[in-house]
């Protein structure tokens, strides 16, 4: 159940703007910071999974022992700044990250959650505002990126229907509207959860699955 007041704080966050973000997390602890990257990894995770099963190449476990390092920190794990480093450097290995030269145009999606997951174990040992801004960044410029090339139904143009009205209907669409709405639940929960519980974390972790959906709905 909502708070009374929270009616007085509903967060106008825009697609394309990082200003209402910024100062919501400015507000949260750093283990709350970190969570709230994890739970976003959790939603650009299964793109990575899509890519290495679609063109048979890298491993997904990789990734995914790296945000379970997390997922343990979270709930109390002291943090090893070795294994956090070597995990990031894991997850930048040449026979992980995806080249553009070798793999052509379609391996964004899976270089934007290798750098949020990258940039969430940097978290893990400065959990600034401005790292976890970085890692939403890569889930809204996978969404912004993925809707105008591989959306057949999205048929603006910028060149067409000119910067503003691509922008609008972008920041419309319904990805873009379901990740904008789960970053703002789950910016309200953990400003209402002081501790973050083991059941919190598991609500946190399990309800960015989307059916093992990634938030452009690959798996």
């Amino acid at each position: 159940m909502n708070h009374p007041d929270n009616k007085n704080h509903k967060m106008n966050m825009h697609f394309f703007e990082f200003d209402t973000l910024e100062k919501e997390l400015e507000d949260l602890p750093g283990l709350h910071r970190i969570a709230f990257a994890a739970a976003c990894c959790e939603r650009l995770l299964p793109n990575y999974s899509n890519f290495c099963r679609m063109v048979n190449w890298g491993d997904p476990r990789v990734p995914r022992a790296a945000i379970d390092e997390v997922w343990q920190i979270l709930q109390g794990k002291p943090v090893d700044a070795e294994k956090i480093n070597q995990l990031r450097e894991d997850c930048g290995r040449e026979d992980i990250f995806p080249s553009d030269l070798d793999l052509g145009d379609d391996c964004l999606e899976s270089q934007e959650a290798l750098i949020a997951i990258r940039a969430t174990l940097v978290a893990c040992i400065d959990p600034t505002v401005e790292n976890i801004v970085r890692i939403t960044n890569c889930a809204r410029h996978t969404i912004e990126a993925y809707i105008p090339y591989k959306d057949t139904s999205f048929n603006i143009t910028w060149e067409k229907d000119g910067e503003e009205q691509f922008c609008s209907a972008i920041a419309s669409h319904p990805f873009a509207v379901r990740e904008m709405a789960k970053e703002a639940e789950d910016l309200q929960r953990l400003k209402e959860t002081e501790t973050l519980t083991r059941d919190f974390l598991e609500w946190l972790r399990t309800s960015s699955h989307n059916n093992g959906k990634s938030l452009i709905d690959l798996s």
